[in-house]
């Protein structure tokens, strides 16, 4: 079975060995590929700043890193659970990142074969009620190590649907999320500055107190 067509390239452009003076490649990439980030405009008919128009304060801040590696394919995180999170380490604050750790990571490949492709089918991800008290909250990212913030479950996506148009960004396709500590390291994912952008790769990355 032939692999499908991935919009992905780096095409050459210069190459010295053949005459250029420099070596320079074109990117092609779609704009929710690797780890990336959602702004408002990502949902059909959702007014909100594009990617160009957000404050780059936006993508970084302090996290919480909410550990749910306990959660099966499918399952929902509910309002619950992190209610009893906040009484076991920190209540989550205003102006906070807050970061989903399913361990879901460990199932990314690089094969583009459908078949194969275990990371993008069943994952768990947050439930509505969990998006809804996060707005409340006043956080400015969500995210995790899932291809959506939302569980498999939801065809609707509807933590997406709380919390772009609450001015709420998502970050999802993250990795290494179990070596943060639940709260105090500083997490950093700036996008490009692409004029009319829905979304962005991005280079995450976080800085850690030392013990």
């Amino acid at each position: 079975m032939p692999r499908p067509q991935v919009p992905y390239g780096h095409i050459p452009w210069k190459n010295y060995e053949k005459g250029d003076s420099f070596n320079t490649f074109m990117i092609l990439v779609f704009e929710h590929a690797g780890t990336y980030v959602d702004d408002p405009i990502h949902l059909g008919g959702i007014d909100g700043p594009t990617i160009n128009e957000i404050p780059l304060v936006s993508w970084m801040g302090e996290a919480y890193v909410l550990d749910f590696t306990h959660k099966k394919e499918k399952e929902y995180v509910m309002i619950n659970e992190v209610k009893e999170w906040e009484k076991d380490n920190r209540t989550i604050t205003k102006e906070s990142i807050v970061l989903f750790n399913f361990g879901w990571d460990k199932n990314w490949t690089t094969d583009y074969g459908v078949e194969n492709q275990i990371y993008l089918k069943n994952n768990p991800g947050i439930s509505e009620g969990v998006a809804e008290y996060l707005a409340e909250s006043k956080v400015k990212i969500v995210g995790g190590d899932i291809p959506t913030i939302d569980s498999y479950a939801d065809p609707f996506e509807k933590a997406h649907r709380v919390l772009l148009p609450s001015g709420i960004y998502i970050i999802e396709n993250l990795s290494n999320l179990s070596a943060l500590p639940p709260n105090g390291s500083f997490v950093v994912a700036t996008p490009l500055k692409i004029k009319g952008g829905t979304g962005c790769p991005v280079r995450a990355f976080a800085f850690v107190p030392c013990e």
